[in-house]
């Protein structure tokens, strides 16, 4: 079984993103949760926005580096929201990450080196407004030129984080969905 490195999103690292770990413990997979916002959660993205512009995204990617530094790879990488750009830029940078889970969020304003060997699956709905138009098509096309498994799933409606179970936004049946297309992949890793 896999373990999972799985990243919060920018109202830190609450109940949804517990419940969302929990899911994939149920699976069988370990999961760590780093907490790169040191204890601190909101109300609301805009909240949570304002502390990462506040401290710095360099700073926030440091705390991930050095909360993660110990862990032996292989390792999933995965994220919601925020937690997405962190997933990201470990599958683009660190060895040990073996796939890239983007959950309601990733992508590259332009195309970048991406491992051969880091599988990419990002999802979202298909009119996220946090989704910026193009972008995820850049870091799609960017991890299939290298030769990665690529996996790009839309999902109907605007919701941002659907497959948060503790949020206004969740849709059981996008959410049930992405977890059948995580844990498949996260399966079929575990056999290769």
């Amino acid at each position: 079984m896999s373990h999972i490195l799985f990243f919060h999103s920018a109202v830190g690292l609450d109940d949804g993103v517990h419940a969302m770990a929990q899911t994939l413990r149920d699976a069988g997979h370990t999961v760590t949760t780093p907490d790169y916002y040191d204890g601190r959660t909101f109300d609301s993205a805009e909240q949570g926005i304002a502390y990462r512009d506040e401290v710095g995204f360099r700073t926030l990617v440091d705390r991930v580096n050095e909360a993660i530094e110990d862990i032996e790879g292989p390792v999933v990488a995965a994220g919601i929201s925020l937690g997405s750009a962190m997933a990201q830029r470990l599958g683009k940078k660190d060895p040990r990450v073996r796939a890239a889970l983007l959950l309601h969020a990733g992508g590259e304003a332009k195309p970048v080196e991406w491992p051969a060997d880091c599988a990419l699956q990002m999802h979202y709905s298909v009119n996220d407004p946090w989704i910026d138009e193009g972008m995820p098509e850049h870091l799609l096309r960017s991890a299939a030129r290298a030769g990665a498994r690529t996996e790009h799933y839309l999902y109907p409606g605007a919701s941002h984080l659907f497959a948060d179970p503790t949020k206004p936004d969740y849709v059981k049946e996008s959410a049930d969905l992405m977890w059948d297309r995580v844990l498949g992949l996260l399966t079929d890793l575990d056999e290769s």
